[in-house]
């Protein structure tokens, strides 16, 4: 028995709606980018018959000839496919009972529906046999029954399940079997009989369907199988308006006429049929139409919430709280692994907020473990310049040996000795003449340059004293790290060089300094990362789930899908889920500490 929810192929199986003799129905989703969600119908063949090779042609045969169908009141096929060995059919999903279930819960009420909606709702389905008759060769349902007609909660009208379908002038395609193929209560006597079918058989069933929609009871349907056809080849067919005086003549003459067993007397086709009850439902008074059938919906088969969680338990549950049994899947221990979840391929986006989407929830960025990740590689940040104008000092020609530059610090330090030398030669420029002004004189100029010249050079000297150690800094920490040598690194030249000329040499006794506090912590980060140990002492367990269904990334590691049972190290661990089915896509990161023998439950919520 499959466990549900689950996934097959992209699809998403929730609930388990019936179990045929030949396949199974599931309730499924389709899910795409952007939160897309479709609701439709999963068939698969019965697992027990996935070896027998007559009902998988029987099966593929069902959607080879709904596929050509395309029509209002015929279901339509999506896709024919195979999953594991197990062929399926992808179809539209009707919310809203079957005829059957429908005259079931009026008869359980002693109720009896009206005869003018049993009229619309039998003109729906001829239009759907007359299309089917004269698609190509013609298709013959052969298998109409109240459990094969669909009636949706809009008033929609649909047939479905073509399993036994074959095309006009084809019997039974295995003569040797001991019975007739069909519903027993709804075939033709020339069904029974094993004759030749044509479009009239489907009309026969249709008006046995018609006459227990007016009547309120089953026409040939008995205890005995035998005794069942005995009674549609030789049984009594009442007149409906005998057993319920309000039914019209006009009525009645259409449906005792379908119920011919001489398909010579019978309707000649669906669209005679459908004609002769359209001249009947455009004389009254007020046509029905789908309101009507949506009403009798409403009132006999109310909506009932049934459907399965589509996630884990909640952690109550997966913690082990016995009082609370989950829905989906027996007891809440320790959940087993479920399959990968919906493939649907999610579109890539730039990362920008789409207009009319709510904002993406925060999250805390400094429990990410993609910024531990980032910090580890990050070269080593230093304070910017504020002012963005002013020429940037020159790089020390001479580092101390341990770390000797290397040729792209070299390259950096003459390009900005460079620009600074060019600034400089640039800084004081003749101020331009204003027509129709005196000019200023000559002494007037040279005070002005002075000035400047002394102003400009006193930030100057003040500034370069301070860069110069930083930039030294930089140089030195850069090449240790391009080497590799992190102890290098950590023992770079610090501030305590600063007092020294910028352009003047080391000397090889030098006293060397640390690197500030953001420095040194950055590179312990760095350190702490490369020297982490692999594995800790012991093991613990998570359970991870999400709502509707997530990607799970624990330390940068990939695990698939929820819901899902991993072991990790005892220790602190990251753990990532992100559902990717919306765009951007959304994720929760959670920070934990597990200690051996430990199981945790970790549960995003993407609602």
């Amino acid at each position: 028995m499959t466990e549900l929810p689950t996934t097959f192929g992209k699809y998403y199986l929730t609930e388990k709606l019936a179990t045929g003799g030949m396949a199974e129905i599931y309730l499924a989703k389709l899910i795409g980018p952007g939160g897309f969600e479709k609701s439709l119908v999963i068939k698969q063949i019965h697992p027990r018959l996935t070896g027998q090779r007559h009902f998988v042609d029987l099966f593929v045969a069902e959607a080879k000839t709904l596929v050509a169908l395309t029509h209002g009141n015929i279901v339509p096929v999506y896709e024919l496919g195979v999953v594991d060995d197990t062929y399926f059919i992808a179809m539209e999903y009707i919310d809203g009972p079957t005829l059957y279930r429908l005259t079931e819960r009026m008869a359980a009420r002693d109720e009896v529906m009206k005869p003018d909606v049993a009229a619309w709702i039998t003109a729906r389905i001829a239009e759907g046999l007359d299309y089917a008759h004269r698609k190509g060769e013609g298709v013959i349902h052969r298998d109409l029954s109240p459990r094969n007609v669909m009636l949706s909660r809009d008033g929609e009208v649909k047939l479905v399940d073509f399993g036994i379908a074959v095309t006009l002038g084809e019997g039974d395609r295995d003569s040797a079997q001991s019975a007739p193929t069909g519903s027993f209560p709804y075939m033709s006597p020339e069904q029974v009989r094993r004759e030749p079918l044509s479009g009239q058989t489907d009309l026969f069933s249709l008006g046995v369907l018609c006459w227990e929609m007016l009547v309120g009871r089953r026409l040939f349907a008995r205890h005995d199988p035998d005794a069942t056809l005995e009674a549609v080849l030789s049984g009594d067919i009442p007149r409906p308006s005998s057993l319920r005086a309000e039914i019209p003549a006009k009525l009645d003459e259409v449906v005792m006429r379908a119920l011919e067993r001489d398909q010579a007397a019978r309707w000649p086709s669906a669209g005679d049929l459908l004609a002769a009850l359209n001249r009947y439902l455009y004389a009254l008074d007020e046509t029905p139409g789908p309101r009507d059938v949506a009403a009798l919906v409403a009132t006999f088969c109310p909506p009932e919430t049934r459907r399965l969680p589509t996630h884990l338990e909640s952690v109550a549950d997966v913690a082990g709280d016995e009082d609370s049994a989950p829905v989906a899947s027996g007891p809440a221990t320790v959940p087993a692994p479920a399959p990968k979840g919906p493939a649907t391929a999610v579109i890539p986006k730039d990362g920008s907020q789409p207009k009319g989407k709510r904002p993406q929830r925060a999250q805390t960025f400094a429990t990410n473990v993609q910024l531990e990740d980032m910090l580890s590689r990050a070269t080593p940040l230093f304070p910017i310049d504020a002012i963005k104008d002013e020429p940037a000092p020159a790089e020390p020609d001479v580092v101390s040996s341990a770390t000797r530059p290397t040729e792209r610090t070299a390259e950096r330090a003459d390009d900005r000795r460079s620009e600074r030398a060019d600034d400089r030669r640039g800084a004081v420029a003749p101020p331009m003449p204003v027509p129709g002004r005196n000019p200023p004189s000559r002494a007037a100029l040279v005070v002005l340059g002075l000035g400047g010249l002394a102003l400009g050079g006193g930030a100057l000297y003040v500034f370069y004293q301070g860069r110069s150690a930083v930039l030294g800094r930089d140089a030195a920490v850069d090449a240790a790290i391009d080497a590799g040598r992190v102890d290098a690194a950590i023992d770079a030249p610090g501030d305590a060089a600063g007092d020294a000329a910028p352009d003047a040499p080391q000397p090889a006794d030098a006293p060397v300094t640390r690197p500030d506090a953001a420095v040194r912590m950055t590179i312990d980060a760095a350190v702490a990362h490369d020297a982490a140990p692999a594995d800790a002492a012991g093991t613990a367990t998570l359970t991870v789930g999400a709502d509707p269904w997530g990607n799970i990334t624990i330390d940068g590691k990939s695990y698939g899908q929820t819901p899902k049972t991993i072991t990790v190290a005892a220790g602190h661990h990251m753990v990532e889920i992100v559902f990717p089915a919306e765009s951007p896509p959304r994720k929760q990161t959670f920070a934990i500490d597990v200690t051996a023998g430990e199981t945790k439950p970790i549960q995003a919520d993407f609602h």
